[in-house]
Formats: C-alpha cells, structure tokens, sequence
C-alpha cells in the first residue's frame, strides 16, 4: 500500500512538472496556447470605446505627400506639429520617432528650439542599445536624446511567431520603454516587471484610441486634444507594423498603436494586477488529479470519453470565463496534466496489473481452471499487496492426496519409465482439481496439496459449504481418474496403485513465502496438518493395492449438505493432535 501511494504522488507530481515544461517555451506545442490566447483575444475580448486619454497623431501618406522628402521626416514639420500640440493643451507629447541623422541645419534647429521652449512635456523615441546601430546614427541619436526625456521604442516579439504580446518597461540598463516614460511625464507609475498587453479591441468601425492626421492638428477643436497624451507616429503600410492578437488574421497593427495600448493600460494600473499564478497551478493540479481519479476509478473506455469532454470543456471554460471579464487561463498545461495525469494512471495500473499477473502466472499458473484464473483477477485486490500475497486469516478445504504403495513402483520401473508414469498421473489430477474450482499449491514427492476456498477468501458460510462439496467431488473423480489410468496402465504392463486421500475444513492463515522466482504460496495451520493426517490414516482402512481411501474430518462432513454417502470411522487420535478427530469415509455421492 505505502508503495502504491508512493508511486500515485510521484505520478501526480511527474504530471504537474510536465505540463508546465512542456507547455512552456522552448517545448513547440507551447504555440498552441499563443494561438489559443490570440484567437480569443481578436475575437472574444469585449470591444471598449475609445480612449478619453491618448489621441494617436498619424504620420500617413497623405502628410508626407506634403514634404518635400519622405525621409527623414521634416523636421519643421515635426517643430510646428509640437507647437501647435502644446497650444491646444495636450498633456504630454510623445514622438514615435528615431532622429539617428542630421538633416536640414535649420530645420534641425527648429524642431531643437522647439523641444527645448515647448512648457508641454515631450518624450523622444530612442533605440535600445543591443538594437545594430552604425556608430555615427548612434552617437547622433544619443546627443540628439540627451536634451529630452526619452524611451526606447523596441517591441518585444514573441520567438515563436514574432507577434507583440509582452511589454518591457525598463530593459537591462534600467532604461524606460517609450511608453513608460510618457507615462511618467503624465503622473502614472510604471512597473518594475514586464507584463501581458491588455488589448483594448474597438467597436467594429472603430479605433482603439482616436487617430487624426497630422496636416489636419491645425483645425481640430481644442477640446479633442486638451488633456490628452499626444502619440505621434507612421501610419504608413509596410512600415513599423507588427503582429499582435488584435491582428490575427487582420492588417498588422502599427508601432504607435502598440505604444498606446501599453500606455493606457500603465495610466489604468492594470499592469499591476496581473492575475495570480496559483490560479494556472491549482488548474493544473486540479487537471491532473482528476485524469488519475478518472483511470483509478473505472478501467474501461469510459475514461478515455470522460478525457475528451474534460478536455473540451477545459478550453471551452477558459474562452466563456474570459469572455466575461475573467483572466485568460492558458488552457495548455491543465489539458497536459489532464492527459498525462490519466495516461500515466493507466500506463501505472498496466505495470501493477502485469506485476500481479506475472504473480499469479508464478503461483497458480499450471494447477488452476480458467474460472478460478478469472475470479482471482477479479478479486486480486482482495488478496494481493504490491506484487505479493497479502496474509489472510481464511477458511478453506485442503485436499492432500498420496499414492499407496508407491515405494515398490519406484523399485519396479527405471528412473525414465518412473517419472512417466507419475507425470501422468500428475497429469490426470490437476485436471481433475481445476475442473472443481481447486488450487494445486504444490507436489511433495507423489503427495498432492490442494486448496479449495483459497487464495480469495470466502465471506460467507454458502461458499465455504460450497467449496467443502467441491473438495470431496474432486476426490471422487480423482479416484475415477485413478482406476481409469490403473486400466490403462494393466494394458501396459505398467504397475498399478491406489490413492489416499485427507480432507478438512478449517481456518488457515494464506500468504506468500519467499520472493521474486523462489516465492511459493503457502497455506499454514493445523487445517492444512490434519488433512495431511487424514490422508496418512488412510493406510489403516486400505484392502488391497488398488483401493482408494477418502477420509473427511467431521468440520468437512458437516457441511456436505447430505451429498454424499459415507460410512462413520468415529474419533481417531491422528498424530500431532491432542483431540481426537471424527473421521468419515466417503463412499459415493448420495443416491
């Protein structure tokens, strides 16, 4: 028991630390949560209306088309852009832009007066420092960020398939992320730690954040931007955009859009409250207990069906739980341990029941039926303990049978002919046992041991009647099984013999000695001595060397039902036993 229990929590365990390995990176099928979580999050998170705090100024087709070169960007467009921003009132300023390159002196004088005299609050796009620069754009770019408050724009892509899903808010060096220190200027207070994006998904028609074009800042109301954070970057197709679970299976999202689902959610402090990781442990603990009670319980198809619907209702659960405003459970790691919990439990309930075969095979293999083979597996567990018979108190009938008169055939016949002939008569009465529900246990000599009501205990009275009837009609075909060899052995020239045979009902206490190849099933107790008496007193009711004896104690006799015909030996004094024993010989069945 303390083995099996063992073995469940190392399986238990075993389970847990393998859904979460395998559902984590770098395992490949760690993609399908990704997956699972994109999908839901493009289609099952609940739109939001646009944000009341973060505009997005677009950089688009139609504003370059008024410069005179695409790139890079006039930058006295970008002074007048950020002069006209802080007019209108906007709280904070944050250009999605990297300045690595000099362009028109003047120009580049303008936008540098401008960042310096603006009272608005301006935060300048920069590169991390692992990001390949040339040494020249990175020491104009370093120079041209030391006059501003500035934050790295890197995105963190996912290694599996590059999509956006993680923010960054300081890196190595401590450096803030570009949405980070907008969030800063702004009073907001930034993590220490990364965290999962929290997409806003927007109204169908709809964006997330409300977008203007740049050439149009001008001439929108004041009250569109007053108080508002101020994002300003490319809107251009095929340049900075990235994929995200907004995106799946839609345009890819553009940089300045990402910076400002990062922002909204620093300035909401939704970033903080991350859901608890206990909550995916105690799924995938709860998974995998459930997937061994599922196997333990019942080894039939049935808990391969019950894993399937568990298994859809897993993922189906975490997309409603999170369609409603609960946190995304990955339903990974819980369908892992849910699998593995049942698969390991059935694979664990295969080596214990080859274990407890393998038992059987080398206890009972060639002295029982087929029907007492199916009733000790059906009832192993009522009798085995880890691969062992387990010790029962038990009553049963011992059979013990002996060849009278065999020390002159050993004389007779030559060592060949000798075991010849016993192996068929060795033969001849195992079968005759197996076909009465009785167990061989072993061979002394020419002896017989048998049981009957062994090695699963009967509980209740009927059965242990049963089997003491059971007991004196093997002995009745043993005796027919005897004469017919004796005829064919006459036809032969073979010698002849005669059997005795002791029966008694009694308690026993069954079990195992031994281990491994040596172990031999035993039964002990005064039960199995005196049947072994009965068969040696039948050496006194002998006629001839032909004549069979079957003797039965009185416990045995009183529990054949009237069944059988006998005649009454009375109280004998057997060998070993200090009370005498009633004793009857049995004749025949009953008329």
């Amino acid at each position: 028991m303390a083995a099996t229990v063992a073995g469940s929590v190392l399986l238990f365990l075993g389970a847990i630390g393998a859904a979460f390995a395998l559902a984590g990176p770098p395992s490949p099928i760690a993609a399908a949560d990704l997956l699972f979580e994109s999908l839901a999050i493009r289609f099952f998170t609940p739109p939001r209306p646009p944000s009341d705090r973060i505009v997005i100024i677009g950089l688009d087709e139609d504003t370059l088309s008024l410069m005179s070169y695409r790139s890079p960007l006039d930058r006295a467009f970008l002074a007048r852009l950020i002069e006209t921003l802080s007019e209108r009132g906007v709280r904070a300023i944050g250009l999605d832009i990297v300045f690595d390159q000099a362009t028109e002196p003047d120009k580049d004088r303008m936008l540098e007066t401008a960042l310096r005299e603006v009272p608005t609050p301006v935060v300048i796009g920069s590169i991390a420092r692992e990001t390949a620069l040339s040494p020249a754009q990175r020491r104009y770019l370093d120079a041209f960020v030391a006059c501003c408050r500035h934050g790295y724009t890197n995105l963190a892509r996912d290694m599996f398939d590059g999509m956006v899903r993680l923010h960054i808010p300081r890196d190595g060096n401590g450096s803030p992320s570009f949405a980070a220190a907008l969030a800063e200027v702004a009073g907001g207070k930034p993590p220490a730690r990364p965290f999962r994006i929290d997409w806003r998904p927007a109204a169908r028609g709809a964006t997330a954040f409300p977008i203007y074009p740049a050439q149009l800042v001008p001439s929108l109301p004041a009250a569109w931007l007053k108080d508002r954070i101020a994002l300003v970057g490319l809107l251009i197709p095929g340049q900075d955009e990235h994929l995200t679970p907004l995106t799946v299976f839609a345009h890819p999202m553009f940089g300045v859009e990402i910076h400002a689902h990062a922002l909204a959610q620093i300035l909401d402090g939704a970033a903080l409250a991350a859901p608890s990781p206990w909550i995916e442990r105690g799924a995938v603990a709860a998974a995998a207990a459930i997937g061994m009670a599922l196997v333990a319980v019942n080894d039939s198809v049935l808990p391969i069906a019950a894993v399937t619907v568990l298994i859809a209702a897993i993922w189906a659960g975490a997309l409603a739980a999170f369609s409603i405003g609960a946190p995304l459970v990955a339903p990974l790691a819980p369908t892992l341990a849910l699998s593995l919990g049942a698969g390991g439990a059935r694979s664990w309930r295969g080596w214990l029941e080859r274990r407890d075969r393998k038992v059987l095979m080398q206890l009972f293999s060639r002295f029982v039926g087929e029907p007492i083979v199916r009733e000790f597996w059906k009832e192993r567990d009522s009798f085995l303990d880890g691969g062992h018979p387990r010790p029962l108190e038990l009553t049963a009938t011992v059979l013990f049978s002996d060849i009278a008169g065999f020390t002159p055939i050993c004389e007779a016949l030559p060592p060949a002919p000798l075991i010849a002939w016993l192996d068929r008569y060795i033969d001849a009465m195992v079968d005759v046992v197996a076909a009465h529900d009785g167990v061989v246990l072993r061979f002394i000599g020419d002896g017989i041991l048998a049981a009957f009501g062994a090695p699963v205990a009967r509980r209740t009275e009927a059965e242990i009647d049963r089997d003491a009837r059971n007991a004196v009609q093997s002995a009745l075909a043993m005796v027919a099984a005897m004469q017919q060899l004796n005829a064919a052995w006459a036809a032969e020239g073979l010698p002849t013999a005669g059997i005795r045979i002791g029966i008694f009902t009694g308690p026993l206490v069954a079990g195992s000695l031994g281990s491994g190849a040596h172990m031999e099933y035993c039964l002990l107790g005064d039960t199995a001595n005196t049947a072994s008496r009965l068969e040696a007193q039948g050496k006194q009711h002998v006629d001839g060397p032909q004549d069979c004896v079957i003797l039965v104690g009185e416990p045995t006799w009183g529990r054949l039902d009237g069944r059988f015909r006998a005649a009454e030996v009375g109280s004998v004094s057997l060998r070993g036993k200090r009370q005498p024993v009633g004793v009857y010989r049995i004749l025949g069945a009953a008329d």
